[in-house]
């Protein structure tokens, strides 16, 4: 989540193993080194791996479910007009509520007019381009169950916006599992057109940490 989402997923840095009864979890984004890095995996795919191979450490006893293809770019005819030199005011006020109204960090529900369609977006395992990380993150939160609560102002520069949140990540797979987390968002923008060009999250906590927070249902 979280940012993501968040965790993007908890899908992030982790593996799961069970040894002797006992699960540890290991970073697998740590560039290369160490313990199984990451390659093309998405998050959605990715998280889903991870909840399989710690299932019978967890007791999970149920199969999980099959990971969902993503989704081929939107038609153009979807997307609306850029709002290009947007004022950083207006821009605030589409942030603040695309975060707080909209709970973007898990349901994707972005002002697209605001984001360059190159944009990319970037969490702890890799990096997408807009269209997939919106299909996917749809496909792994159960929105309606998550929350997202920005934590303090979005501060809104010519090149830059920031924001800190705390949520609460609810996974669509078996026994949808509930995991907690704060961290900060950073949205890149063209210091020509205003658009946003990339989305980054940070998270606060150790993968191990938020791993510990896991409820489920």
């Amino acid at each position: 989540m979280t940012p993501l989402a968040s965790l993007l997923a908890l899908a992030t840095i982790v593996a799961l193993t069970a040894e002797n009864g006992v699960v540890t979890a290991f970073s697998v984004n740590n560039g290369g080194k160490g313990k199984a890095p990451i390659t093309s995996q998405s998050r959605s795919e990715f998280f889903t791996d991870v909840l399989a191979k710690g299932s019978a450490a967890f007791a999970l006893g149920s199969t999980i479910a099959q990971r969902p293809a993503l989704a081929a770019d939107a038609a153009s005819s979807d997307i609306k007009p850029k709002l290009t030199g947007i004022s950083n005011e207006d821009l605030k006020r589409i942030i603040t509520k695309d975060v707080v109204d909209n709970q973007f960090l898990v349901s994707a529900d972005i002002t697209r007019e605001v984001y360059d369609e190159s944009a990319n977006f970037i969490d702890e395992i890799d990096t997408y381009p807009m269209q997939k990380w919106i299909v996917g993150t749809k496909r792994l939160f159960v929105a309606e169950k998550s929350r997202v609560s920005l934590v303090g102002d979005v501060d809104v520069k010519k090149d830059k916006i920031e924001f800190r949140f705390d949520e609460d990540l609810m996974f669509r797979i078996p026994l949808r599992p509930v995991v907690s987390l704060t961290g900060r968002v950073v949205l890149d923008r063209d210091p020509e057109t205003g658009l946003i060009t990339k989305y980054q999250e940070f998270w606060d906590q150790s993968v191990g940490d938020v791993l510990k927070t896991a409820k489920f249902n």
